[in-house]
């Protein structure tokens, strides 16, 4: 009799902690959202969880980048838009100083106004976005143009191109040199000279005089001005194309969030039925433990 009473009593103690370890399982499940708690709850849907957790990472490794470089792109166009402004300026002193009545006077004035536009070039050449150069190239450190003590202008910035990963199909450049933006290289085509020295060249035909040479500066002026619009656009291009990439970033996120909750979190009205459910059965295994135990003490008593 005690060993039938002892067995009747772990019988009942083990359908208890089944009834226990259900009950706890649906109310974590019910409190947490999660139907997945544990990787053993559902391998295939934890293993699919963590690829879209990955996505999600390199998602936002995509929007970081852009986050980045799209306000040195934006400091960097806004730059070539003063610049272009500059240089037409430069265009229209050249026009009204080729006339071959411009009075001595009146070319020391132009003169002085392109000196002035000359020093607010050389600033923009330097222009900077959280302390880098934006026209350095990849040395971002050093300041893209220099004035010796000999007047002369140099680049002292590289040719050096950054590239930015915003999806994970697409790399888009994030700089243009001033090398190039500023006709070091001759990017405006042949017998062009750089903008500094361009600028120069027209104050010396001015100063000396020489309407047919100031004249003959308007096609340098010209190739100069292109260069800067064709930068220009390249800059707005990318700003364009980092633009859409966000959005769709943004788009793939929302979506892949979507599938990770798809995968993991529960079906609340489910997850109530089912928590009622095994809060019933907890109930009614110690209702009826309790009377097995009771009859079996009874008949205990009884012999």
């Amino acid at each position: 009799m005690r060993t039938s009473l002892t067995q009747q009593i772990q019988n009942q103690l083990s359908y208890i902690n089944s009834a226990v370890t259900k009950l706890s399982e649906a109310q974590t499940r019910t409190i947490s959202g999660k139907r997945i708690i544990r990787a053993s709850d559902d391998v295939s849907g934890t293993n699919r969880s963590l690829s879209l957790r990955t996505s999600i990472s390199k998602t936002d490794q995509f929007a970081d980048n852009i986050s980045v470089s799209r306000p040195m792109l934006l400091t960097a166009e806004n730059a070539l838009a003063d610049l272009v402004k500059a240089v037409r300026s430069i265009r229209d002193i050249a026009i009204s100083a080729a006339s071959p009545d411009v009075t001595g006077g009146s070319g020391q004035n132009y003169v002085a106004q392109l000196d002035n536009i000359l020093n607010q070039i050389l600033d923009l050449a330097n222009t900077k976005h959280m302390d880098q150069y934006v026209f350095s190239g990849t040395a971002t450190d050093t300041p893209a143009v220099t004035l010796d003590a000999s007047g002369t202008y140099s680049y002292t910035g590289d040719s050096g191109i950054r590239r930015v990963q915003i999806l994970s199909w697409v790399s888009l450049p994030a700089n243009i040199p001033g090398s190039t933006v500023f006709n070091f290289d001759g990017s405006a085509g042949p017998n062009t000279t750089d903008l500094f020295t361009m600028v120069n060249q027209l104050k010396e035909a001015i100063a000396s005089g020489d309407a047919k040479a100031v004249s003959a500066q308007l096609d340098n002026i010209d190739a100069n001005l292109d260069n800067l619009l064709t930068c220009s656009a390249r800059l707005g291009s990318w700003v364009a194309r980092m633009d859409r990439a966000q959005d769709l970033l943004a788009e793939t996120k929302m979506r892949l969030q979507e599938m990770i909750s798809d995968t993991e979190d529960i079906d609340l009205a489910k997850a109530v039925t089912e928590l009622k459910t095994y809060e019933n059965i907890y109930q009614a295994a110690l209702l009826i433990s309790s009377r097995i135990l009771n009859i079996s003490l009874a008949n205990l008593t009884l012999q």
